[in-house]
């Protein structure tokens, strides 16, 4: 199992007409336990995405590191998988053809790769389905398919950034009992990027709250139910967290506001 560390990590883009940098993160330090499911809340803009990028490797910070296991993060890697909001599976492969890719860029053997790929399928609960093709799946299933792919070239770390926004809400619940099972199966670490306060008190062993921008760590509420078992939703505790979670992010969603309203007014 891997941990990751976050230390003092600022990220600035440089922005066409504008005299100064935009900061996305500032000082950002954060440590995520070995096999822990850590979910991330913010408010929109304050760079939970920009953060998970950096964790994956795909941009560098502009100061400060980004550890796994100890070791610097230089780039992406095959120790971290990624899932995304959208499900970007190619059209033209099958689920089962979609969930060997990676294993194809690894250059494992066609029979080993196909049997990962049914062993992954059947996983997140789409055994039977190895041949159809993303059309001819709900958006549920493909995001199954995509996190299947995620995880069948096995990777020590899960990163995923909103993987279950775009779907109603009866789906989005089915997915989410179907990932704490996959993660209580896998042990992989996980990094859970949500706008849903529901959905990060459910998921997350920890829940990471994020100021405004420029992003920082605000406060990391540590959820501890006496069992997972059965409907977490109807624990009294439950409400307790969201009601808790709600108390921090109340005053940073009001801010954020604020900041986009000033940017449209500049713009306008």
């Amino acid at each position: 199992m891997t941990e990751i560390g976050i230390r003092d990590v600022t990220k600035t883009f440089h922005v066409r007409d504008a005299a100064e940098p935009f900061t996305a993160l500032s000082g950002v330090n954060l440590d995520v336990r070995a096999g822990e499911f850590l979910a991330l809340v913010g408010p929109s803009g304050c760079g939970k995405s920009t953060l998970l990028d950096l964790v994956a490797g795909l941009t560098p910070p502009t100061s400060g590191q980004i550890l796994i296991d100890g070791d610097h993060v230089t780039g992406p890697g095959l120790d971290r998988g990624v899932v995304f909001q959208q499900y970007a599976l190619f059209p033209w492969r099958t689920a089962q053809a979609n969930v060997e890719f990676g294993l194809e860029a690894k250059a494992v053997p066609r029979r080993e790769r196909a049997a990962r790929a049914r062993e992954h399928l059947a996983l997140v609960g789409l055994a039977g389905f190895e041949d159809r093709y993303p059309h001819e799946l709900s958006g549920g299933m493909r995001q199954r398919v995509a996190i299947a792919r995620s995880l069948a070239f096995d990777p020590d770390v899960l990163l995923m950034d909103e993987p279950f926004a775009a779907l109603d809400a009866q789906t989005r619940e089915s997915l989410q009992e179907e990932l704490v099972r996959v993660w209580q199966h896998t042990g992989k670490t996980v990094i859970f990027i949500t706008h849903g306060i529901d959905e990060a008190v459910y998921l997350g062993q920890r829940v990471a709250v994020m100021t405004s921008r420029p992003g920082r760590i605000k406060e990391v509420v540590e959820v501890a139910f006496d069992s997972r078992e059965g409907d977490l939703r109807a624990d009294p505790a439950f409400g307790e967290y969201r009601h808790h979670i709600w108390t921090l992010l109340r005053d940073e969603v009001a801010a954020a506001q604020v900041q986009e309203r000033e940017v449209a007014i500049s713009h306008g």
